[in-house]
């Protein structure tokens, strides 16, 4: 019987070594991933900035129902004060959780919001007050923006709800003055009223 022979028992060393990469091959990987990166991180910090808009629609929503159930609570107006500028509103009259001798205020404009606060229109000033029977007492509207993502909330005097209208803005901006390329949806949010009623206060 003839024993096999093992064809690779002599073979030459480092003959089995795996086929190295092109030049070529090489190039095409580098483009590939550029073009998925490309792809990919427009698309997540345009979620991100979602994300972002929408914790402070929120927010705000949740800070006029808690004024509007203290406001109630005591049968007197409570105001909150909208600061565009400096892209933060406070609560007046209200303890600050951090500091007991000052007002409570809320900061846009860092994380884990790190919004611009545009557009702040109440009558007169940027203030919105809320009546001793937790209702809105002034007609207003205010516009939250992250990039090129924004959200419009508008208030009514009287009404227990506010509207919010999805906006897509042309460029990104850091100050008041936005130019909206397409509007979105809209959506209502109970304010004031009943919704008062349920809130927690300081």
């Amino acid at each position: 019987m003839t024993p096999r022979t093992n064809k690779n028992a002599h073979a030459p060393a480092g003959s089995h070594r795996p086929r190295a990469f092109t030049l070529i091959e090489l190039v095409m990987v580098i483009v590939i991933m550029s073009v998925m990166a490309a792809i990919t991180i427009p698309r997540f910090a345009s979620a991100s900035n979602r994300y972002r808009v929408d914790a402070a629609v929120q927010q705000i929503l949740a800070d006029v129902n808690m004024t509007a159930a203290v406001a109630n609570r005591a049968s007197a107006t409570r105001t909150i004060s909208f600061d565009p500028d400096s892209d933060n509103y406070t609560l007046v009259g209200q303890t600050s959780p951090v500091n007991p001798a000052e007002d409570w205020v809320i900061e846009l404009g860092v994380e884990p919001f790190g919004v611009n606060l545009a557009r702040v229109t109440f009558g007169a000033d940027d203030d919105l007050p809320i009546s001793g029977h937790g209702l809105l007492a002034e007609s207003g509207e205010l516009t939250v923006t992250a990039g090129r993502t924004a959200r419009k909330i508008i208030f009514t005097q009287g009404s227990t709800s506010a509207t919010i209208e999805d906006l897509n803005l042309t460029e990104p901006t850091d100050d008041d003055t936005i130019v909206v390329s397409s509007s979105g949806g809209t959506r209502s949010a109970a304010v004031g009223g009943a919704a008062s009623a349920m809130s927690g206060t300081p």
